[in-house]
């Protein structure tokens, strides 16, 4: 019987080392969590882990990252304040957190249903879909197929329209491959006129033929434009096939989603029990 007291109080001893251990651990790392916070407000932190999951932290954009955090601060600040005047037991906030937590439950099963689904998609059902749909893919206003980049050395971009002269967009971009003068660059971009600034490369590119390429446009100090224009598509025109066709094939598989979506609904309807009594 001794015995078994003893084996006893060195089990209890055991097991409170345990949960000291534990203890102590967990409380280590809160006070390592606490110490790698971006924001607090009173007892809740916003983590670096998640505020990478709200915006990009790869971004030097210090403005947007300190406007995501603003807003956290915001959001928490206003949810507690809800929380001590008793916000969270109204019954008008417990309702919509029930609708809006069927909601999302039911906008996520659709996504994963939808993803499980592969819809494939051949040439000719682009194409077919495109010839009905001419409506969708008539642009409103004036607008330009261009090639355009922009650097910070008036001397790289005029070595580059130089040998864009000599050869084509791509070679030329391979041949500039992580240029640190190069701003930015887009091919193969349709723009409307009115996104076209400012005003001086608008006047270059009303003025280029197809595939014509412009001078060095200096747009301000530190900022220099090589455009090249590979179609003018005036308002009103149907846009040829082979400059949407990534916009043609988005627009499909939006559609046929959609009906994927609608006749699962349908199957949910006969496979359940509905009744929708009459008002009299």
């Amino acid at each position: 019987m001794m015995n078994f007291i003893r084996h006893l109080q060195k089990n209890k001893i055991k097991l409170f080392v345990v949960l000291l251990s534990v203890s102590l651990l967990a409380g280590c790392e809160q006070e390592q969590q606490k110490t790698k916070y971006v924001a607090r407000v009173n007892d809740s932190y916003l983590t670096e882990e998640e505020l990478a999951a709200m915006i990009d932290t790869g971004t030097t954009n210090y403005t947007y990252r300190n406007e995501a955090i603003r807003n956290w601060i915001n959001r928490e600040l206003l949810y507690q304040q809800a929380a001590k005047e008793g916000v969270l037991e109204e019954d008008d906030y417990k309702n919509i957190i029930d609708n809006s937590a069927k909601e999302l439950a039911g906008a996520l099963l659709l996504d994963q249903y939808s993803q499980t689904k592969t819809i494939n998609v051949e040439q000719r059902d682009l194409m077919r879909y495109y010839d009905k749909n001419h409506e969708i893919f008539t642009c409103t206003d004036n607008s330009y197929l261009l090639n355009i980049i922009h650097f910070n050395n008036e001397d790289r971009a005029i070595e580059f329209r130089s040998l864009l002269l000599e050869s084509d967009w791509q070679k030329t971009l391979n041949v500039f491959h992580n240029d640190s003068t190069i701003i930015s660059y887009s091919s193969n971009s349709l723009v409307k006129e009115e996104n076209i600034y400012p005003i001086e490369l608008l006047r270059v590119v009303k003025r280029l033929y197809p595939h014509e390429i412009s001078i060095v446009i200096r747009e301000r100090p530190g900022y220099y434009t090589v455009a090249q224009v590979l179609g003018k598509y005036p308002g009103g025109s149907l846009l040829p096939f082979s400059v949407i066709k990534s916009d043609v094939r988005k627009r499909y598989l939006v559609e046929k989603r959609k009906t994927l979506i609608e006749n699962y609904i349908k199957e949910l309807y006969s496979d359940n029990e509905i009744e929708v009594k009459n008002q009299n």
